[in-house]
């Protein structure tokens, strides 16, 4: 199995346990809320029933959104190589290593630590369609293409 496809996999699994937690955090809310709003009168209680709610409403967000990731990452293929940098390249720079799948940040594997970006982000833009060892200017740095997978 190559690093990427590790990566991919291991990127995947970590999205899935967030939208896990999640799911079992908005099932424990909107049972407290269902819960506490039992029997409870009073502007205190109904107070506390719309602010749960909202809550509520912020983590179906973010579940949906840890959804689009995992759609997003269900649909490229981990294990193909590319000449060029673009979706679903794995790419070096300066030993740092860039993976343009999904916008989840920084992801730790095998004791390297990967930047994971979405096609919109700025520097995959900058980068787009270059090939290993060319370089480009971006925020005034200069960024020279070690290796692409």
């Amino acid at each position: 199995m190559t690093l990427k496809t590790r990566l991919h996999q291991h990127l995947f699994q970590t999205l899935e346990s967030r939208k896990s937690a999640l799911q079992v955090q908005r099932s424990q809310l909107s049972l407290e809320s269902t819960e506490s709003g039992k029997g409870a009168a009073g502007d205190k209680h109904e107070v506390g029933i719309a602010m749960a709610q909202i809550e509520i409403e912020k983590l179906d967000q973010q579940i949906a959104l840890v959804q689009q990731h995992l759609s997003a990452l269900q649909k490229l293929d981990a294990s193909s190589t590319h000449q060029h940098i673009m979706s679903g390249s794995l790419f070096e720079i300066d030993n740092n290593w860039y993976y343009c799948s999904v916008p989840f940040g920084q992801i730790q594997l095998e004791q390297k630590t990967f930047f994971c970006m979405s096609a919109e982000a700025p520097l995959f833009q900058a980068l787009k369609g270059m090939k290993e060892q060319q370089s480009a200017t971006f925020n005034g740095r200069n960024w020279k293409i070690t290796k692409i997978y």
